[in-house]
C-alpha cells in the first residue's frame, strides 16, 4: 500500500518544485517561454501591440500581476466583456478583455492591445 502512494507524492514534490517528470521517468525543468504553451493544441498565440498591464481582473481597478512586453508572446484563454477602459493601445473606449496566460501568468488584458499571431 506504501508503494502506491510515493508516486503522486513525487510527482507533487517535483511539481511544487518547479520541476516536471518527463516521459523518460527523469525530471526536467519548465520553461518560462511561452514557445511551450504556445505549441499546445489548446493554445491560440497572442502578441501584445504594445507594453500591457496583465490584471487580476477585467478591470482598470484591479491588481497588475505582471507586464506583458510589446511583440512577446502569450496564450489566450478566452474573451470576456469586462470593465471599461480608456486610451489603451490607441482606443479612446472600449471594454472587452482577454483571459490570457503570459509566461505563466493568467489575468486580463484590453482586447485592443494583442492580436492573433
Amino acid at each position: 500500500m506504501k508503494k502506491l502512494l510515493i508516486a503522486p507524492v513525487a510527482v507533487a514534490t517535483l511539481a511544487l518544485a518547479g520541476l516536471v517528470p518527463s516521459a523518460s521517468g527523469t525530471a526536467t525543468v519548465q520553461s518560462d517561454d511561452m514557445t511551450t504553451v504556445a505549441a499546445t493544441a489548446k493554445c491560440k498565440s497572442l502578441t501584445a501591440l504594445s507594453n500591457v498591464n496583465v490584471r487580476k481582473s477585467a478591470s482598470t481597478k484591479s491588481a497588475i500581476l505582471r507586464l506583458w512586453y510589446k511583440g512577446t508572446k502569450g496564450c489566450d484563454i478566452k474573451g470576456v466583456d469586462g470593465g471599461s477602459y480608456k486610451d489603451a493601445c490607441g482606443i479612446k473606449s472600449y471594454h472587452y478583455w482577454r483571459k490570457v496566460n503570459y509566461r505563466g501568468t493568467v489575468g486580463y488584458v484590453p482586447n485592443v492591445c494583442v492580436k492573433y499571431s
